[in-house]
């Protein structure tokens, strides 16, 4: 009886099991490099995310505060009725009288001799008494609606020259430019005269008043403004979805991402209350540089509410990414109570 033997090779074996070794060790690396380049992807994305809403949330305050009259009066429209700006306002007030006049002069001479040397306490008492009336005039209902009133049709004025509006008389790359045409019009049909040129200088019915660079950025500002009040927050929105779509890390990129906005949103609030306290230093007159710093930090606090919104969003995705965790706390809770549920419809069933 003849016994077939198969031998086993074992260098071939060997070699085949390093081939799979090394395939396999090429797919990690494969992997690896892949998860690294994800991982650089989700940081540029987040990254960018943040600059985004650091952009989209001055640009949205400015808008709505700044180039807009209703923004602008709910701002500023209360700013009389504080007592410390009310008070600012009617002290300068009474100074500048009394500097002007030498009021404690005039009610000397108007005192009988023996009485002069009361001139002085007389003057100290009168200027408290303007002081006060002064400043229940401006805190009073009547000049805050004048104060409205100024303030909104000085702001719509600004705004239509800023935007480039207006029929007749309008600021257009910085020209303030006075439109004749409607003019022209009107004397060459009423008295039948063609090519009317009254004034030379007009080129094409348009006369150019006066030039400014510094109006010409503004008003290119304000129509960058215009542009991407809206298509900065959308962009912020959807790079932070796609950090999200594109990592393979979810819960932990939606962490980071609050994290992120967290930290943009403190160091935008530090540079806000750094901006409100030194603005208007360089401004030499005492009641200008503090009524401007008052305007300054109702128009700013506007903008540090929103920020801190933001900062609250950003609180609410930490918290939530953490809750999200398999062994958190929250999720522990939930599935005993679908384990509760599970149990409570099991015995119902097996009751009925």
């Amino acid at each position: 009886m003849t016994e077939n033997t198969t031998q086993v090779n074992p260098t071939a074996d060997s070699g085949i099991e390093q081939k799979q070794a090394d395939s396999t060790t090429q797919v990690e690396a494969q992997d690896n490099q892949g998860q690294t380049g994800r991982k650089w992807g989700v940081g540029i994305l987040i990254l960018l995310g943040v600059l985004l809403l650091t952009l989209a949330n001055v640009t949205v305050w400015a808008s709505f505060t700044l180039l807009n009259t209703n923004g602008w009066i709910a701002a500023v429209g209360t700013l009389t009725q504080d007592p410390a700006v009310a008070g600012m306002i009617s002290q300068n007030v009474v100074n500048e009288l009394f500097d002007e006049t030498d009021i404690e002069a005039t009610i000397a001479e108007a005192l009988p001799p023996k009485l002069q040397p009361l001139a002085g306490p007389l003057v100290v008492g009168l200027e408290q008494v303007a002081d006060r009336a002064v400043n229940a005039l401006i805190v009073s209902d009547g000049f805050n609606a004048v104060w409205v009133g100024v303030n909104r049709v000085g702001h719509a004025a600004i705004m239509k020259v800023l935007e480039g509006e207006g029929d007749r008389l309008y600021f257009q790359d910085g020209n303030l430019t006075l439109d004749l045409n409607d003019i022209y019009n009107y004397v060459e049909d009423r008295f039948g005269v063609s090519d009317l040129n009254l004034v030379p200088q007009a080129e094409e019915g348009r006369l150019v008043l006066f030039s400014s660079n510094q109006v010409a950025v503004l008003q290119e500002g304000v129509s960058y403004l215009n542009t991407f009040e809206v298509l900065l927050p959308l962009l912020t929105i959807l790079v932070f979805v796609a950090a999200v779509w594109v990592s393979l890390w979810r819960r932990q990129t939606t962490m980071w991402i609050g994290i992120a906005m967290v930290i943009t949103m403190f160091i935008s609030l530090i540079f806000f209350s750094g901006a409100r306290s030194s603005g208007l230093t360089s401004v030499q007159d005492p009641f200008l540089r503090e009524l401007g710093r008052a305007i300054i930090n109702v128009l700013i606090h506007g903008l540090m509410i929103q920020t801190i919104f933001f900062l609250i969003v950003g609180v609410l995705l930490i918290i939530g990414a953490w809750q999200a965790a398999p062994d958190s706390a929250f999720m522990k809770w939930e599935a005993s109570r679908k384990e509760k549920e599970a149990a409570k419809k099991t015995s119902e069933s097996t009751a009925t």
